[in-house]
């Protein structure tokens, strides 16, 4: 089953059986995915061969008549089309700086069936390296950030097999590596011991039995300056 298959049986649960008649004319929601996926194309910016900043914001401009229709089915539909492409946005390797916004907007320049797509050119960003552990994701904004089970650990990480301080990442503003704290399990990255190695863009982290996900996401330049606030060094403790 296809992409757009997929939204199809998504939007014909929202619409229950009134889904064939509900787009008998006008516009059909299919349509308007299949050309958020061109916009998002085009105006994705490609920075390197794993950093691809694409617009968060979308306006899509109706004629009153479809406006009207498709607003009726209420926020289903909209999440429905958020959901849409965002899936497609992460086959495709793009990345938001904030969260993904799909509106309607009637026009009466639009004739009925035909539609208007705008995004939103993306404001000044910075690339920031994340570590998510356990659902909450945690910006790396210094030079040093400690892992480890300890209390005075950077990001607090009790699981089994984590040492106190169990391994260190460290940021030069460009690129991220890892370094072993002499962990008593040891750290791995994508399954394979280390001691000191580069962090590509996005990898998992072994420390002992807890895993967690590195990446490097696109922020907004005012909201990473207010999350740019060095931590002190962790106090010492026995690994």
């Amino acid at each position: 089953m296809g992409f757009l298959d997929n939204f199809e049986r998504s939007v014909e649960r929202i619409v229950g059986g009134g889904f064939a008649k509900a787009f008998a004319s006008g516009v059909h929601p299919t349509e308007i995915v299949a050309s958020l996926k061109r916009e998002i194309d085009a105006s994705t910016q490609v920075f390197s061969r794993t950093r691809a900043l694409s617009p968060h914001r979308y306006d899509i401009g109706l004629s009153p008549a479809d406006h009207e229709r498709l607003t009726r089915l209420g926020s289903g539909l909209l999440e429905e089309i958020r959901q849409a492409l965002s899936e497609y946005a992460s086959l495709r390797g793009y990345s938001f700086s904030a969260p993904l916004a799909i509106d309607f907007h009637a026009s009466a320049n639009l004739s009925e069936g035909i539609f208007d797509i705008r995004s939103e050119k993306p404001g000044p960003v910075v690339w920031v390296p994340t570590l998510s552990w356990k659902g909450t994701r945690y910006p790396v904004v210094a030079r040093s950030t400690v892992l480890g089970r300890g209390t005075s650990a950077h990001i607090h990480v009790v699981a089994p097999g984590v040492s106190r301080h169990h391994c260190e990442i460290r940021w030069n503003g460009k690129r991220a590596e890892v370094v072993d704290l002499g962990a008593t399990n040891g750290t791995t990255l994508e399954g394979k011991p280390v001691s000191r190695a580069p962090l590509p863009d996005a990898c998992t982290l072994g420390l002992g039995q807890a895993r967690i996900l590195f990446e490097v996401v696109p922020q907004s330049e005012a909201a990473y300056h207010a999350l740019a606030t060095p931590h002190p060094p962790p106090a010492q403790e026995t690994p």
